[in-house]
């Protein structure tokens, strides 16, 4: 009597299935492992953020993805004007490659500022000379930003390279330029440099640079200090905004008017 495929599949309960079903089977299985290892790396960056807002040193893999993905901080622009400008002005985390060296944070805003005003050229307790190209770079970069709402100076420093403010916020931003042209000068470029002192000015001033990002992201005309935050940044339109931001160095700025 000849037996049905069907048939010989149930008097054989231990032959293996066809080998479509078996690839079937193996990419379901793949998936959900791929879902899974998803989620585990998803939950420990949450937990190493969390660790970080804490105040947790974050000295760890995952604890420097999560800065990743918040910032070099940031995570991209979304085209909501009053989110980006707050995105943008208020950075987090631990900066790389000086933040750890110096002790520097941006949820120790004080604490940082006091560190970093050591090493002003013009008043610090440790200040670094510069001179030569390093001098150059420094007062290109320091040209650019200012602490206006403090003191109402329109560059941290005269075109001689000394300093045009002497209030706190400025020595600290001038320190931060000096150590890193002094320290890793090969690793960031003048424009680079401006952005970490736009990233500090963000926190010294949180109100007025949110509402000096959201007029210049709607407008599309650019200071020097916000299109240095927008670097390697792709800008969505905003209302009115029809352009990209341009580099800070392609800024034109007049001459030094005045000083403090």
């Amino acid at each position: 009597m000849i037996q049905t495929e069907k048939e010989i599949n149930k008097s054989n309960p231990t032959e293996p299935a066809p080998l479509h079903q078996n690839n079937r089977g193996g990419i379901v299985n793949t998936s959900l492992l791929g879902v899974l290892a998803a989620l585990l790396v998803g939950n420990q960056v949450v937990l190493a953020k969390n660790r970080e807002l804490a105040g947790v040193p974050a000295n760890d893999f995952l604890a420097k993805v999560s800065l990743k993905l918040n910032w070099g901080g940031q995570s991209g622009l979304t085209g909501d004007l009053g989110q980006d400008a707050v995105k943008l002005a208020l950075a987090q985390g631990t900066p790389e490659i000086y933040g750890q060296e110096l002790g520097v944070d941006f949820a120790q805003v004080q604490q940082s500022m006091n560190i970093m005003k050591e090493f002003d050229p013009t008043y610090g307790s440790k200040k670094i000379k510069l001179s030569g190209d390093l001098l150059k770079r420094y007062v290109n970069v320091g040209l650019k930003i200012a602490c206006e709402y403090c003191c109402g100076a329109t560059a941290l420093v005269r075109p001689d390279g000394e300093a045009a403010c002497g209030c706190a916020h400025s020595q600290a931003m001038r320190g931060l330029a000096a150590y890193l042209l002094t320290n890793h000068s090969s690793e960031y470029t003048d424009d680079q440099i401006l952005r970490e002192l736009a990233r500090w000015k963000g926190s010294y001033f949180p109100k007025a640079m949110v509402d000096k990002i959201s007029q210049q992201l709607g407008s599309s005309q650019y200071t020097p200090d916000i299109a240095a935050l927008l670097l390697d940044m792709k800008v969505p339109k905003y209302s009115g905004n029809s352009q990209g931001a341009p580099l800070p160095s392609d800024i034109k700025l007049p001459g030094q008017v005045g000083g403090c």
